[in-house]
C-alpha cells in the first residue's frame, strides 16, 4: 500500500464489519427501474416534494431528496444512463473492512440499510469487498499494475491519491463533476472551507478523489480525572500551573510528564497518548510541525525545498521523541486500536486520534451497559500549537481519510462516479455518518447539525471537530508521498529508538527526500507541494 505500516492491527480489535444484507436483482429495462425509483409504499412516506432517500423512522425525512438536489441528480443521471444502455448489473467497490457496516447495516432502528435505498432506486447491485485498512492500497496498486480489473471503485487512504493518479489508476472524474454538481462544497451543507473542498476532493487541480471520512486528528481528555480535586490540587503544587486543556504544546508536554508514573484510583497512567510507532506516529509529528512558525511550518518551503533539517525542524524532531519518555511501554508497537484501549481503560490522560475513539468508547451499548470505563469521562478541546505574541496558530493535521476513487479500468467509470456522489452527498453521507457501524466519521457541515451524528459522537464533539477541520494542513498526498513518507518514518523511529540524535535522523531525512524530490520532478511534484501550500489553514487565535 502506499502507506508501508506494519502488521499491527489485532483481529480482535478490529472493527471488521461484513455485508449481511441480501442483494437486489438489478432492473433490466426502464419500466423495471420505475419500480426501483418509486415504489408505491416507499413513495408515501417521502415527505413533500421529496423523491427519494430512507423511509421507515423518525427523521429520515432530513435525508431524502429529490432532482433538485446532489443525491437526486446522481440517481437521475443513473436512469439516463439506463435509458442509453450504459449502466451495469452490480459494481464492484473494494473498501475498507472496518467501514463496511455504514452501508450496508440498517440505521436507526425501522430504518434501510444505505445499500438497500441505492439498489431499490438505481437496481444495481453494489458488491463490497473488504479489505484491512494497513493493506487495503497495496491492494489496489495490485489491481492497477496487473491491470486485473476487479474493481470499479477503489478505497484506501486520501494519502495515496498523488501515487495512484500518477499510476494512471484513478479516473478524472472533472467532467462528471461539472455535469452533476455534486454538493461537496456547498456553503451551508458541505465542507467548512472552499479550501477544503479542494484538498480533499482534487488532485493538482481535478477531481479524482472522493471524501468519504473525516480523519482530522481531534484531541480529546479525560475530563472526569482533569476535574478530581487531588488530581488538580497534586499539579498545582508539582508544576506550578493550574491543570486546565493545554493550548500549547508545551502544556501538552507538561501535562503528559505530571500524569506519567501517576495513580489516582484507576491504575498507573503515562501522560502521552499521542501515537509514536511507525506509520500512525506520522500524524503526531506533522501536527507538532505545521505549529513551529508562524501561521504555519510548511514541510517544504516556497521553492519546493524540504526544511526537515532546519532548526526549527531538528526542534521539532527533539520535542517528538523526548515526548516518547511518557508513553507507555509498548507505545511503539500501537496502531489506533491500541491507543483507543489506552484512553478506553483509563490509562492516558488525553491524545490526538481519530474521532471514532468516541463512537466506540464513550456513551452506552444498546443493552445500557457503558461501552468503557471510560464512558461518561471523556471531553474534547481544539487543537494545540504555540505562541507568538498575544495569538496561538492551533495546528491539527488530515492523515489516513478513508477516500474513493473511480478505477481507470473500469466499464462503467460514470454510473460508478454517480454511486459515490450519491453516497458522498450531504444528505446520504450525514445519515452514514451518524451509524454506528463502521469508521466513516463526519467531516460536512451538514454533519454536526444532524442529532443521530450527535448521539453517536458525542455532543461536546460537534463544535471540537469542524474547529479542528479548520486549522488542520494536509499530510502528503502527491506523486512521491510513499518514499517521503517512509524516509521520515525510518529516521524518526532511528532518533526515538537511539540509533541516532534528533538532529542526524532529520540530516538524513532531508537528505532523502531531496533526492526522492529529484527523481519525482517528471510527475510533477514541485507543483504539486506548491499546489498543497495553498490549501493550508491561516487561522490562529487569540492566547
Amino acid at each position: 500500500m502506499s502507506f508501508r505500516t506494519p502488521k499491527l492491527l489485532h483481529p480482535s480489535r478490529r472493527q471488521f464489519l461484513k455485508s449481511s444484507s441480501a442483494t437486489m436483482a438489478a432492473a433490466g429495462s426502464m419500466g423495471m427501474l420505475g419500480n426501483f425509483m418509486a415504489a408505491p409504499a416507499s413513495a408515501q412516506e417521502f415527505a413533500a416534494g421529496m423523491t427519494g432517500g430512507p423511509t421507515g423512522f423518525d427523521g429520515a425525512e432530513r435525508f431524502q431528496y429529490n432532482g433538485t438536489m446532489s443525491e437526486g441528480r446522481a440517481i437521475e443521471g443513473i436512469r439516463a444512463l439506463r435509458a442509453a444502455g450504459r449502466v451495469p448489473e452490480r459494481l464492484t467497490m473494494l473498501l475498507t473492512d472496518g467501514a463496511i457496516g455504514q452501508i450496508t447495516r440498517p440505521f436507526p432502528d425501522g430504518a434501510p440499510s444505505v445499500k438497500e435505498v441505492w439498489e431499490r432506486e438505481t437496481g444495481i447491485e453494489i458488491d463490497i469487498v473488504g479489505f484491512p485498512a494497513e493493506d487495503i492500497f497495496t491492494k489496489v496498486m495490485q489491481d492497477v499494475t496487473t491491470q486485473a480489473g476487479s474493481y470499479d471503485i477503489y478505497t484506501g487512504p486520501w494519502n495515496s491519491t498523488g501515487d495512484l493518479v500518477s499510476s494512471g489508476g484513478a479516473v478524472n472524474c472533472s467532467n462528471f463533476v461539472a455535469q452533476y454538481q455534486p454538493d461537496w462544497g456547498d456553503p451551508e451543507r458541505g465542507t467548512p472551507t472552499p479550501e477544503m473542498e479542494q484538498l480533499l476532493y482534487t488532485y493538482a487541480g481535478d477531481y479524482y478523489s472522493v471524501s468519504l471520512d473525516g480523519d482530522f486528528q481531534t484531541w480529546f481528555y479525560l475530563r472526569g480525572i482533569y476535574e478530581m480535586p487531588e488530581v488538580q490540587d497534586a499539579f498545582l503544587t508539582e508544576t506550578g500551573h493550574e491543570l486546565a486543556v493545554p493550548n500549547t504544546w508545551e502544556e501538552v508536554d507538561r501535562i503528559s510528564e505530571f500524569f506519567t508514573g501517576k495513580d489516582f484510583g484507576y491504575g498507573t497512567m503515562y501522560g502521552n497518548g499521542n501515537l509514536m510507532s511507525p506509520f500512525w506516529g506520522l500524524a503526531t509529528f506533522y501536527a507538532r510541525f505545521a505549529s513551529m512558525d508562524f501561521p504555519n511550518f510548511h514541510f517544504f518551503d516556497e521553492d519546493a525545498n524540504p526544511q526537515l533539517n532546519t532548526e526549527l525542524g531538528i526542534q521539532c524532531a527533539e520535542e517528538h521523541v523526548r515526548s516518547f519518555d511518557w508513553t507507555p511501554p509498548d507505545a511503539l508497537t500501537y496502531t489506533f486500536a491500541e491507543a483507543y484501549d489506552q484512553m478506553w481503560n483509563l490509562r492516558i490522560p488525553h491524545t490526538a486520534i481519530y474521532t471514532n475513539l468516541v463512537k466506540f468508547g464513550d456513551g452506552y451499548n444498546p443493552d445500557g451497559t457503558p461501552r468503557s470505563a471510560a464512558t461518561g469521562m471523556i471531553d474534547s478541546h481544539l487543537p494545540v500549537g504555540r505562541r507568538f505574541g498575544d495569538q496561538i496558530n492551533r495546528r491539527s493535521v488530515l492523515y489516513y481519510h478513508i477516500t474513493a476513487w473511480v478505477s481507470s479500468q473500469s466499464q462503467y467509470p460514470e454510473a460508478a462516479y454517480l454511486f459515490l456522489q450519491w453516497l458522498s452527498s450531504t444528505r446520504t453521507y450525514t445519515w452514514m455518518a451518524g451509524n454506528p457501524g463502521g469508521y466513516f466519521d463526519p467531516m460536512q457541515q451538514a454533519n454536526f447539525r444532524e442529532p443521530l451524528v450527535a448521539s453517536t459522537y458525542q455532543q461536546y464533539s460537534m463544535e471540537t471537530i469542524p474547529a479542528t477541520i479548520a486549522r488542520s494542513v494536509p499530510s502528503i498526498n502527491f506523486a512521491g508521498q510513499t518514499a517521503l513518507d517512509n524516509a521520515l518514518d525510518d529516521e524518526l523511529q532511528a532518533a526515538i529508538t537511539g540509533q541516532k540524535t534528533p538532529r542526524e535522523a532529520m540530516d538524513a531525512a532531508q537528505s532523502q527526500w531531496e533526492r526522492i524530490i529529484r527523481r519525482q520532478r517528471r510527475n510533477g511534484i514541485e507543483e504539486a507541494i506548491l499546489a498543497s501550500r495553498e490549501t493550508w489553514p491561516t487561522i490562529v487565535d487569540e492566547a
